[in-house]
């Protein structure tokens, strides 16, 4: 690429944080003067931001949806109370939902340092899931305190895309039960005879 332009040695051109120098505009871009691309004696000067790529980029952080297969319907932390106890139930929600576009379904799985146990924790309320004796799966604000917040996965076939998640305290497996968008729940079975589809999650990736 021949530009007419002012002949001249690259000079440094300085600002507050001194990231800025002068180059050559050539086919490869604006680059340095003196440089394994090819530049002319004569050349049109341009701007070169050398902090720009030294910018840490900071990686964004992963998230999980844990999507029924039997409804499509994906755990969720919703405005779901427990009158008796005040406590919120886990919930499931069609991903047209209301709560989908706040990030109210995404989901980290924070391993326990306990073999392959998780807990399974809210990215949006910081909430975590946790299973009680009457079966219900609740959000708890706060740390762990005991094996009620823990699961185990089961890879069914060996793949994420197909999970039982077992309670590590009851034994139990969760699944989804929506009776009506204000009424929906996530339940603990102990008879996968009787649910076993509905125990079954995909587990899949997504961008907080």
């Amino acid at each position: 690429l021949v530009v007419a332009g002012e002949a001249s040695e690259s000079y440094l051109v300085r600002n507050e944080a001194g990231c800025q120098a002068s180059g050559c505009v050539t086919q490869q871009g604006c680059v340095p003067r003196y440089s394994q691309y090819t530049t002319v004696l004569y050349c049109q000067r341009c701007v070169i931001d050398r902090c720009r790529s030294m910018e840490p980029i900071m990686p964004r952080r992963v998230c999980y949806y844990l999507t029924s297969i039997a409804s499509g319907q994906r755990l969720a932390a919703l405005e779901n109370y427990d009158r008796r106890t005040n406590q919120r139930y886990a919930s499931v929600l069609h991903t047209g939902d209301r709560g989908d576009a706040e990030g109210h379904d995404k989901w980290h799985l924070i391993g326990s340092g306990r073999g392959h146990d998780y807990y399974i924790r809210n990215f949006r309320t910081g909430e975590y899931l946790r299973v009680q004796e009457n079966n219900f799966a609740y959000l708890a604000q706060g740390q762990p305190v005991d094996d009620s917040f823990l699961f185990k996965p089961h890879l069914v076939d060996g793949s994420w895309s197909c999970v039982l998640l077992q309670s590590v305290c009851y034994g139990g497996y969760l699944y989804g039960e929506r009776y009506s968008a204000a009424s929906n729940f996530v339940l603990m079975t102990r008879d996968l005879q009787r649910c076993y589809r509905e125990s079954l999650w995909r587990v899949t990736s997504v961008y907080c």
